[in-house]
């Protein structure tokens, strides 16, 4: 086995300046990965109470709730220590730390599907509509995280920065959406926000990876080539990055293209939107092109922006108004724009998702 000196010469000169991890650390890093990476009691009222506190901020829109779900998480670990054991070769503590994902997972989604479950018709919200909007630029979030991650624990003096990485990955509030929409039958939402997890889980053990790598981490028993499986495992990642850059760099540049990368509006309550479609069907030709608040209270209202190729019967705007009031209450901001067709002409109108503006 080289020492640290030698494991220093075989890296490229370039990342020579890099520390490397001697014996001792390296087997205190595979104590740290073997205790948090696994599936114990302590693991499991984590990973549910995170994931309620997640949920729960989500529904309500609050974004400390969901920062203090992404703090407590016990998931980055066996996250940590899967990168880990895939340098070092160590197939016992690379079993070891799936199973604890994998099972987190399991108790992630089920807390979140009961919360969704128990609170029917919940609003949509920012912070539940932004899982969604996974592209390309939260693979390269995952992959920095993973690499910052994996550097600060093991560098013992940066252990305090373990908490702003925690916040950067978001584990836990993806998993959260995927429970709380597939309740509410948001079926698309519940997919985009599995393919961001998806995106962390493996941008984060390949960055985690290479970093320990440089770090002069290598086989158990200081083999000279990684065994078979870990090899596999390597590829197996690399190619699910390459799969998943494709579909999420096109959504990245529609995103761009449309100048729509995050939501600007809160999506309407449920039996306010069905009141807006309801009269709005009521008339041929009147469409709504997009629907939306700009704030999560009440008295909030509505904004709505409908498009008419025929002439808009007289008090038409009047009876949106009151059929919104009716619902959000008498007090309610209420704005309805039409967008009025020339006569002989049709109105290509840019039509957006009637569930959310």
């Amino acid at each position: 086995m080289m020492n640290p000196g030698e494991e220093a010469l075989a890296r490229p000169r370039l990342l020579g300046w890099l520390p490397v991890l001697g014996r001792d650390e390296r087997r205190d890093l595979f104590e740290t990965f073997q205790a948090g990476g696994t599936w114990n009691v302590d693991f499991v009222v984590m990973m549910g109470l995170s994931t309620a506190l997640a949920a729960f901020g989500l529904l309500n829109n609050s974004p400390a709730a969901v920062i203090g779900a992404m703090l407590v998480a016990p998931l980055m670990s066996p996250l940590l220590g899967a990168g880990f054991a895939l340098v070092q070769g160590n197939v016992n503590l690379f079993r070891g730390c799936i199973k604890a994902m994998t099972y987190g997972i399991v108790v992630s989604i089920v807390v979140s599907l009961v919360i969704g479950l128990i609170t029917p018709g919940y609003d949509p919200t920012a912070e539940v509509e932004a899982r969604g909007q996974v592209n390309l630029l939260d693979l390269g979030v995952a992959l920095l995280s993973g690499m910052a991650a994996a550097y600060a624990t093991a560098r013992p003096g940066l252990a305090a920065t373990l908490s702003g990485v925690a916040i950067a990955a978001a584990l836990v509030p993806p998993l959260a959406v995927v429970g709380i929409a597939a309740a509410s039958g948001e079926f698309v939402l519940s997919g985009f926000s599995a393919v961001l997890f998806l995106t962390n889980v493996v941008a984060i053990i390949l960055g985690a990876g290479l970093v320990f790598r440089l770090l002069g981490v290598q086989g158990a028993l200081g083999e000279t080539a990684a065994p078979l499986w870990a090899r596999r495992t390597r590829i197996g990642l690399i190619l699910a990055t390459v799969v998943l850059i494709i579909p999420l760099g096109a959504r990245l540049e529609t995103q761009l293209e449309t100048g729509q990368v995050r939501p600007a509006g809160y999506p309407l309550p449920t039996a306010m939107r069905d009141v807006i479609l309801e009269k709005v069907e009521s008339e041929p030709g009147i469409e709504v092109v997009a629907m939306a608040r700009y704030a999560t209270s009440p008295e909030a209202g509505a904004q709505v922006i409908l498009a008419s190729q025929v002439p808009v019967p007289l008090g038409f705007v009047e009876y949106i108004e009151s059929a919104i009031r009716s619902v959000a209450g008498s007090q309610s901001t209420v704005r309805v724009t039409i967008l009025q067709a020339a006569p002989g002409a049709e109105l290509d109108a840019p039509k957006i998702d009637e569930e959310g503006g």
